[in-house]
């Protein structure tokens, strides 16, 4: 054969090849008989949201109850087929019944390339099962109680720093005072730095979270490789931490080990742990120190025989871990508690019972303690029905592992994606009636298994569930004590929901502001009404051509007058997108 004709058989077989790929992908859900929203060639069945050109939490939602009432259903994300579990059941059979087939999320990662994706949110299979294994007695209820001191320390300058704007009737930014807290807990737990971000938004820490999620155009593209063709993120040796934030990490995390190992500054922090742990290979655990959640975080690991894969424990690896516990746990947390006294603000029946509860507990505690937080009840419904409504991560992904059959005899092969729609079901009326509505007490009853997931379940469960739940919990309990939440003059009777330009995709709130009341003396008090800013966030994608964002405003009030003077104007920029 001619150079010519070995070239057209070669470009022949080429093209058989992909047409073979693409005619076996446009039949996989009908040949699994799985119902399934039609795609558009080849941006997949989400067209909007995979063009960043409408809020992926609705055009999720879209698809969920066009799924309707299908446990199962399927989407293209892109050309990649992808799972919808419906179901609470089948979510709860993923999450933790049938653990082993559904082990990884399905994102690839190369420690070796990239050392921050050596993280527990990335690693797959052993090497995820070893490093759990390794980290988890760092979370335990022992070593929570070893770091809440500090946590203490952080919450009291929070509430200081408010009390100390709120009678000057200084403009501030919640969100980033919300931020700048949470960056100061973690840097302080988990660092064992103290970097004052709390009211200073050009923290050298804080500057290089945001980092994270300000994606270029170039970040975004990776982003969108990574989803929909994890292969070819990994054939191209791509890396998605900027070489900067790297480098910050790094050097915080080694120049820690090195200033510990040659002076011998202990501290009660995530640093000292992982210090020990990179020493003597594991975490002592003391038994007084773990407690029934702690117990059953040890069965799971020990009912699912996931082999086990020896990994060294390097700066780079730990570095990893802190790197995830800052990037994960800022936002987050700091959404959470402005979310949530936003709900109050409207609430106020609700607020008062938290609040009651509080002074309560602290007259019978006498300061707010480790143990005092565990008694409050009624405010852990208060966080639960918050998370509901706002889930930090409103999807969880997960890849089949190996071949699954769910119970109805539908089997699907090894490298199946699936999607978790924790957003959708936590606001499915069939699970939570009166899904909008903030109904704090509907968590005095059992709910469905499988149906309310803000952390995730089962073995892959947050690993920082229960720190960053103390975390707000605490911060909670001291601004109901020294504040009352109020509806503010923009108050909106519908959450909107804004698209912004960064590299990721979240759902935020916006255009909704509240007040602030301090309770102090009976002759002053002040008012902070706030208009909560859009704040480029982790999930945050396109939108906004102006780049116009809301600014918070904040009033002094003499209630003695019993008038309400306000200053300044809100601004909210465009037209938001999503009602």
């Amino acid at each position: 054969m001619t150079f010519i004709e070995l070239t057209v058989l070669g470009v022949s077989l080429i093209a058989a090849y992909i047409v073979y790929k693409l005619t076996k992908l446009a039949n996989f859900f009908d040949n699994l008989g799985i119902p399934y929203v039609k795609p558009i060639w080849p941006f997949g069945s989400d067209v909007k949201g995979l063009l960043m050109r409408e809020h992926t939490t609705s055009t999720v939602s879209k698809m969920y109850y066009e799924l309707e009432p299908h446990k199962i259903g399927g989407y293209y994300l892109a050309v990649r087929p992808t799972i919808m579990i419906r179901d609470p059941e089948l979510v709860h059979k993923v999450y933790a019944t049938d653990f082993g087939h559904f082990v990884d999320r399905g994102i690839p990662s190369n420690p070796k390339r990239d050392p921050l994706e050596g993280h527990l949110f990335l690693l797959n299979g052993a090497k995820w099962r070893f490093m759990r294994a390794k980290l988890s007695p760092i979370f335990t209820s022992g070593k929570l109680k070893f770091m809440y001191a500090e946590m203490k320390k952080c919450v009291d300058t929070f509430i200081a720093h408010l009390e100390k704007t709120v009678p000057f009737g200084k403009d501030i930014d919640m969100k980033e005072d919300s931020v700048g807290f949470t960056v100061e807990v973690i840097s302080s737990c988990a660092f064992g730095i103290e970097i004052n971000s709390i009211g200073n938004p050009n923290s050298e820490f804080v500057v290089y979270a945001n980092k994270v999620f300000n994606a270029t155009t170039t970040t975004i593209l990776k982003l969108i490789t990574r989803m929909i063709s994890p292969w070819l993120f990994d054939l191209l040796r791509l890396k998605q931490s900027p070489q900067e934030i790297e480098d910050f990490v790094m050097k915080v995390v080694k120049d820690s080990f090195h200033h510990r190992l040659t002076t011998g500054y202990s501290r009660n922090d995530i640093i000292q742990l992982l210090l020990q742990l990179k020493e003597k290979g594991s975490v002592e655990v003391e038994e007084h120190e773990k407690d029934e959640d702690d117990h059953q975080e040890t069965m799971y690991q020990m009912s699912h025989s996931i082999e086990k894969e020896v990994v060294e424990l390097d700066d780079g690896l730990l570095g990893a871990q802190v790197f995830v516990f800052l990037v994960a746990g800022f936002e987050t947390t700091s959404s959470t508690i402005y979310h949530m006294t936003y709900l109050l603000s409207q609430n106020q029946d609700c607020q008062d019972k938290a609040r009651e509860e509080v002074n309560r507990l602290l007259a019978k505690h006498g300061d707010f303690t480790y143990e005092m937080l565990r008694e409050l009840t009624y405010l852990s419904h208060c966080m639960d029905e918050t998370l509901r409504l706002f889930p930090p991560v409103p999807f969880m992904f997960r890849v089949c592992t190996k071949e699954y059959t769910f119970p109805d005899g539908t089997t699907i092969p090894k490298g199946t994606a699936i999607n978790i729609p924790v957003y959708c079901l936590h606001h499915d009326p069939k699970y939570f009636p009166e899904p909008e509505k903030f109904k704090p007490e509907r968590f005095e009853q059992p709910i469905t298994r499988g149906a309310y997931s803000p952390f995730g379940d089962g073995p892959r469960i947050c690993i920082g569930k229960r720190f960053a739940l103390v975390e707000i919990k605490l911060a909670m309990a001291r601004l109901l004590h020294t504040f009352r939440f109020l509806p503010g003059s923009t108050k909106k009777d519908k959450i909107i929901y804004h698209i912004r330009n960064t590299g990721w995709h979240h759902w935020r709130p916006c255009n909704y502001s509240h007040s602030l009341t301090r309770i102090a003396s009976k002759k002053w008090a002040s008012r902070l009404r706030r208009t909560f800013r859009t704040h480029r966030g982790p999930f945050d994608s396109f939108s906004d051509p102006t780049g116009s964002v809301p600014l918070c405003h904040f009033s002094t009030v003499r209630p003695v007058q019993e008038r309400s003077i306000r200053t300044g104007r809100n601004n909210f920029g465009p037209k938001p997108i999503f009602h």
